[in-house]
């Protein structure tokens, strides 16, 4: 039996037997999609002839469309640029005849979604900026007579840092600058309608008609979900590329989509920064792509080299570019190779896939020297950005960048786009390999999902029989009659219990995600001691012909110390820093969430049964119960990265006045860090604590397991058919043939 009656079948089952609740559940763990999603999926994939989907993925701002710029635009800046990730739209390329783009916009529903996030971004805003107040309005009065006008300067200042932190909410601060610009715009959906397809003579024309849909201030960008680019550009025949706004895009509607058409790709190419190379989001989304969408033509690029050149490889390699290249490539290949041997065992199921990115040496790349090579007898129409790298090239290799010919050369090997081609030929010349492998694999992860989603409904099925043939109908009502009695006293005392628990979880959890900080800083901190020096001049002075005369000496010996500070060892240990931080945030937040999801249950149950008694509780049933009301799927995460600043990107030993600047930015850096790490994590606790205190958790739990009851007394009083029923469900799903 092919997955579709598979799928069909289970569906048919779970519909006409009322397990919408359960199978809801299980949908999400194994990734189940509904039938009619999966026939398109099908038909995709088994559609003869059909052209080959590259995916292009990776975190915001990784560099994915400066590369695809340099593959397909010759480095031009074709492809629609963002100014920030809230203003990202999904790209899609594909070969045309004639050059045109098809925009997809937002529906009403994704817009309500987004209204609904600017409503709770107002209503934080409100409350912190009450808060900020109170506390400014507090330290002021101990110096001064709080006047109108010193009220006033006080709330102005409170509504600035109440707007910065909650800024650091990417999600929620999108939705609301998105929200505001669809506002202003005037603009109704009926009206875009007439935009669905735009046609230009060239690309770059085209790319100029796109600015009112993707640039930041385009009058239809708050609209624009994705945005479908056809060019008659020979290397896109027989081949589509998806180039996706960033799988930790802060809209979700447009996240979505980035995973609804990374479903249908044939081949993916991740694009990670050489200075935060395979982080958890990366080795997250491998993951998925590989288990659960089947996925297994997979290639790994390093992006941004460029930024990796001025640290302490620079001094390893002694300042020779070919070899600070070598050892960047050196590092992050050992990097590649332990993460992913280390990903392979912990997930068996993902095979020889990662077997040859472990074996082989990673890919490094940078779009931007592509596009410097592509105009490098333009160098005045250079944005700042390109300029400002080509300073620092020049700057700390300025013998690789003396002449035109040398520049080019090493502008090449930075960019290393030829690498990059040779994976696009390579695929295109495996298209119908890959192709039949993906329909193969394809099939076979849909298949397992289901088998395993099937199994699971089984389980619970069974477990429901057992709860009829162990329970009495009497037993049951006297439950019910002893639940009324006790019902507020139960529902009090879970919510206290409740809170109880949040309140201790937010502790505990701010403590793990501060631990070890302070010891981050400091080991930065003695870093910087410990590159701090100093150093003698020592010279002869002549104090002239006529010294002699009065009998004194005429040259002396003099010396004077002063300081030095081996800027590339302190750079280093701030990078590192920076990632440290990054990495503790990350996995300590992931492992205290799953551990909540866990402990959440145990410390529920234990006061249900002191309150309600063990004679009106049916532990299983109520353990179910709270599995289908404490959902934290959907919970805040910490977009957490540094713009590390210009000034501490020095290389070699600085002396005196340089050396004491130096010193004094790297401090300083040290010090806005430590309060912007304590900041980001103050917004996390306090959305995800919104997040756990919005419940009314006793009610919900007393309400859902009285409905189980009730339905439980039912299936007792008719058993023989409740039974029979269940029987019949099990002898269906056993039925399907597997």
């Amino acid at each position: 039996m092919g997955i579709i009656e598979v799928s069909e079948q289970i569906e048919e089952i779970v519909l006409k037997n009322d397990l919408t609740d359960t199978s809801l559940l299980l949908k999400d763990e194994y990734a189940i999609s509904k039938s009619e999603e999966l026939k398109k999926a099908i038909k995709e994939v088994e559609t003869e002839g059909r052209i080959l989907k590259i995916g292009i993925v990776g975190r915001v701002k990784a560099g994915k469309s400066s590369l695809l710029n340099a593959l397909i635009f010759e480095g031009k800046d074709i492809l629609p640029k963002a100014a920030t990730p809230m203003t990202a739209a999904l790209t899609v390329l594909e070969y045309g005849e004639e050059t045109q783009a098809e925009v997809d916009f937002f529906s009403q529903a994704d817009i309500d979604d987004i209204k609904r996030d600017y409503n709770t971004y107002i209503d934080k805003l409100e409350t912190c900026k009450e808060d900020e107040f109170k506390k400014l309005l507090k330290i002021k009065s101990k110096k001064n007579d709080i006047t109108d006008e010193l009220k006033v300067e006080i709330k102005e200042k409170a509504l600035k840092i109440a707007n910065r932190n909650l800024r650091q909410n990417d999600k929620l601060f999108s939705s609301y600058d998105q929200y505001l610009k669809i506002k202003a715009s005037g603009v109704t959906l009926d009206e875009l309608k007439q935009f669905s397809t735009i046609n230009a003579q060239t690309p770059i024309e085209l790319n100029n008609k796109l600015l009112d849909f993707v640039g930041a201030n385009g009058k239809f960008m708050p609209f624009t979900k994705s945005v479908t680019l056809k060019l008659k550009i020979e290397s896109l025949k027989d081949i589509q590329i998806i180039d996706t706004p960033g799988v930790n895009d802060p809209v979700t509607s447009r996240e979505d989509r980035t995973k609804e058409l990374l479903k249908y790709s044939d081949v993916v190419l991740v694009v990670s920064p050489s200075g935060q190379f395979l982080s958890s989001e990366d080795l997250d989304l491998m993951d998925r792509i590989t288990t659960k969408e089947g996925i297994k033509e997979i290639y790994l690029v390093a992006s941004q080299v460029d930024n990796q050149l001025f640290g302490s490889e620079k001094e390893k390699g002694s300042g020779i570019l070919n070899n600070v290249l070598k050892i960047i490539e050196d590092n992050l290949s050992n990097l590649q190779k332990d993460v992913l041997i280390k990903q392979k065992n912990q997930f068996p199921e993902i095979g020889t896939t990662f077997d040859e990115l472990i074996n082989n040496k990673v890919i490094l790349s940078s779009g931007i020297s592509y596009s410097m090579i592509k105009s490098f007898d333009k160098k005045e129409e250079w944005d700042e950005n390109t300029k400002k790298v080509w300073e620092n090239l020049n700057k700390h290799y300025k013998d690789f960048f003396d002449n035109t010919d040398n520049a080019l050369a090493n502008l090449e090997k930075l960019a290393n786009i030829d690498s990059i081609n040779n994976i696009i030929e390579n695929v295109r010349s495996k298209k119908d390999e890959i192709l039949q492998k993906r329909k193969e694999e394809f099939y076979l992860t849909k298949h397992k999902s289901l088998i395993n989603y099937k199994d699971a409904l089984i389980t619970d099925v069974k477990e429901n029989i057992k709860r009829v043939n162990d329970s009495d109908v009497e037993e049951v009502r006297a439950k019910k009659e002893r639940m009324d009695k006790v019902k507020y006293n139960v529902i009090s005392a879970v919510n206290e219990k409740y809170f109880d628990i949040v309140e201790s979880f937010e502790i505990d959890f701010k403590e793990s995600l501060l631990t070890n900080l302070n010891d981050y800083f400091k080991t930065s901190t003695e870093a910087i001691g410990n590159a701090e020096s100093t150093d003698t001049e020592t010279w002869t002075h002549d104090h002239g012909f006529f010294s002699l005369k009065f009998g004194s000496s005429r040259y002396e010996e003099r010396s004077r110390t002063y300081s030095t500070v081996r800027a590339g060892a302190i750079k280093n240990s701030l990078e590192l820093l920076t990632n440290a931080i990054e990495d503790k945030i990350d996995s300590t937040s992931k492992k205290r969430i799953k551990d909540w999801k866990k402990n959440i249950y145990k410390s529920i149950v234990p006061t249900l049964r002191v309150e309600g008694g063990d004679n009106v509780l049916d532990t299983p049933l109520i353990i179910k119960t709270i599995k289908s009301i404490i959902n934290l799927n959907k919970v805040p995460e910490i977009y957490y990265s540094s713009e590390f600043p210009v000034e501490l990107k020095k290389n070699g030993t600085l002396k005196e006045y340089e050396a004491e600047q130096y010193i004094s930015a790297a401090s300083e850096y040290i010090s806005n860090l430590r309060i912007r790490v304590r900041g980001d994590i103050k917004i996390y606790l306090d959305n995800l604590m919104d997040i756990l205190k919005d419940q009314d958790i006793g009610t919900k739990i007393f309400e859902k397991y009285s409905n189980e009851i009730e339905k439980l007394e039912n299936e007792i009083k008719n058993k023989e058919l409740t039974l029979a029923k269940y029987y019949y469900i099990i002898k269906q799903l056993e039925n399907i043939d597997d």
